[in-house]
This record gives C-alpha cells, sequence and structure tokens, in this order.
C-alpha cells in the first residue's frame, strides 16, 4: 500500500481510515502548488500583444496500470464506473518502467474532480466556461 495513503482498519466489515493528523499526500500537494504558484509569479512579462493565462490546477489524479494499453485503459474505465460522480477532465496514458529492468507497464492518468457537497455543482472549467476559480496568478495586461 503506498505511503501517501491512510491505514485502514477492519471493524466488524467496515474498513476505517485512520486519519489523526496530516498525510504525506496533503504536504505533498500543498508543496507542488506553492512550487507551481511560484512558477507562474516569476514568469517573465511577454508583453500586451499576448493574451494568455496559465493557472495551478489541484484536481485529483487516478492512476490505473497494466500490462498492456488495453489493460490500463481498461482498468480505467472500472473505475470510472465505481465512480460515476467523478468528471473527468483530463487523460493521459504512458508506458513506463516496470517493477523490473525487462518490463514495463502502461499507466492511464485521469484528472478528475467531484461535485460540490453543498450545491452538487462541478467546480473544474469544463461546466464553467469563462469562470476560472483556481487561478492562482494571471498576469498583468499592459
Amino acid at each position: 500500500m503506498s505511503n501517501n495513503l491512510p491505514a485502514q482498519a477492519s471493524t466488524g466489515g467496515t474498513v476505517v481510515a485512520d486519519v489523526a493528523g496530516p498525510h504525506p499526500v496533503a504536504k505533498a500537494l500543498q508543496h507542488d502548488v506553492i512550487r507551481a504558484a511560484g512558477a507562474v509569479r516569476s514568469m517573465p512579462d511577454r508583453g500586451s500583444m499576448v493574451e494568455a493565462d496559465v493557472s495551478v490546477v489541484a484536481y485529483t489524479a487516478v492512476v490505473a496500470a497494466g500490462n498492456t494499453p488495453a489493460d490500463a485503459l481498461q482498468t480505467a474505465a472500472e473505475w470510472a464506473r465505481q465512480a460515476p460522480t467523478a468528471e473527468i477532465h483530463s487523460m493521459q496514458i504512458a508506458r513506463v518502467p516496470g517493477p523490473r529492468v525487462d518490463l514495463t507497464e502502461f499507466r492511464v492518468t485521469l484528472a478528475v474532480s467531484f461535485p460540490d457537497a453543498e450545491t452538487g455543482e462541478h467546480r473544474g472549467d469544463t461546466h464553467q466556461p469563462g469562470a476560472f476559480p483556481h487561478v492562482l496568478y494571471r498576469k498583468p495586461t499592459s
């Protein structure tokens, strides 16, 4: 089991996550967002002729692995069927080194979000065109 996931304990058929204290994934996410925002802020001004934004988005990444591209895609599809409220924003497939030098595996990475618990609405930019609440920094236009 990944060190980034909370430990699980079984109590009479119910799986309970041990969430006492910050987990490494929370620290890693905070670190990544701070570093990414810093990189955006340090971008040189490209002049008033360029109208473009750079944003930092913290989506959940779901990674499905398989021995073939089809296996990885099938695993990702199975996950998506188990999470019907997930909104998939993007998908990437990559061939990566496996656990041994002579092996490779394929990984499908899904960037997903889930509906707001109070409103039921998705917050991703695919659902709110023109509204980018996730923009941490926007270069001023001259």
